[in-house]
């Protein structure tokens, strides 16, 4: 059964969420249509970039993606309560970037006279001002502007209208860093379970892709978000070498180990838990019947919040 949005995003407490959105018709959202040959390989980018976007404008921090033919996945951390400590300007400046509406062509001075007059409207407007603060800590309506535009793109491109997404997208809450993790990894290797890759790395339009293409001026101990509009975003507890230790091993489990292309260490870094019950947390992403999905102490915390006593996949959950 379909459960309420508020009963499965908290508008009062900071949380991780596994996202995933996917398309609604037989024509492709990215990639090579097989019943048409027509390629949407181009998609993919409209998509990245609108996700990273809107990330440093809402109160929200991308740590994992994945662009895939038919549907997307985030890891998206979001702080409902961080824009009521923003001013006033600057919940009207991150407003009028990822809400203006289409424009004509102007001049430059044109154009930032647009802009003021906008802004200083909003500014006066203290009903309309609050509403946009809430959404712009708002998951649902982080979504909205992630999927409208493109389908609007989309069906012009096609020559078409209707809907170009399903109705709801999907979310399910991490409540650790196990969790946390193993929503990222699942999240990059889903090229890799696709079979449009043959290792992690070669994805493109996925967060490990653009990790590794972004330079480092300094080893690191923890991953921070790709792109975030919060002033301390969270920051995964594992090294980006580690990191790909780990979605090799996951990747690599069901191959014999001549024909792995590059093993890691035998040992899991960095969660104190036996390969076998990662595998398991990594494969519950897949359940979309899992609202909530971390260790045992974490799902019995999250229940006591939510006053039940059974939770799916209460019983599967690591220790």
């Amino acid at each position: 059964m379909t459960i309420a949005r508020a009963h499965l995003v908290d508008p009062d407490t900071r949380r991780c969420y596994h996202v995933t959105s996917r398309c609604v018709r037989r024509a492709w959202l990215c990639g090579l249509d097989p019943l048409t040959g027509r390629s949407f390989q181009h998609r993919r980018q409209w998509l990245e970039d609108r996700i990273l976007f809107l990330a440093n404008h809402f109160a929200v921090a991308i740590h994992g993606y994945a662009v895939m033919s038919n549907h997307y996945h985030l890891v998206i951390e979001l702080d409902p309560r961080a824009p009521e400590q923003w001013s006033d300007e600057q919940v009207a400046q991150r407003w009028l970037q990822v809400c203006a509406a289409e424009r004509r062509i102007r001049t430059d001075a044109q154009d930032i006279a647009y802009h003021a007059q906008a802004l200083q409207g909003l500014l006066v407007d203290a009903v309309r001002l609050q509403r946009c603060r809430e959404r712009l800590g708002s998951l649902s309506w982080f979504m909205r502007l992630v999927n409208e535009p493109l389908a609007r793109r989309a069906n012009r491109e096609d020559d078409c209208k209707g809907r170009f997404w399903e109705g709801r997208f999907r979310s399910q809450v991490l409540l650790d860093d196990a969790a946390w993790l193993a929503a990222t990894v699942y999240v990059d290797l889903n090229p890799v379970r696709a079979g449009t890759v043959r290792s992690p790395e070669a994805g493109a339009h996925t967060s490990i892709r653009r990790r590794l293409g972004t330079p480092q001026t300094m080893p690191a101990t923890t991953l921070p978000p790709l792109a975030s509009g919060l002033a301390a975003p969270l920051q995964l507890p594992v090294a980006l070498a580690d990191y790909r230790q780990l979605l090799h091993l996951t990747a690599n489990r069901d191959r014999p180990a001549s024909a792995v292309d590059w093993l890691p260490p035998a040992h899991l870094p960095p969660l104190p838990m036996g390969v076998d019950a990662w595998y398991a947390l990594v494969d519950t992403m897949c359940c979309h019947d899992r609202r909530a999905v971390g260790r045992i102490d974490s799902l019995r915390a999250y229940l006591a919040t939510l006053g039940q006593c059974w939770l799916r996949g209460l019983r599967a959950a690591p220790v």
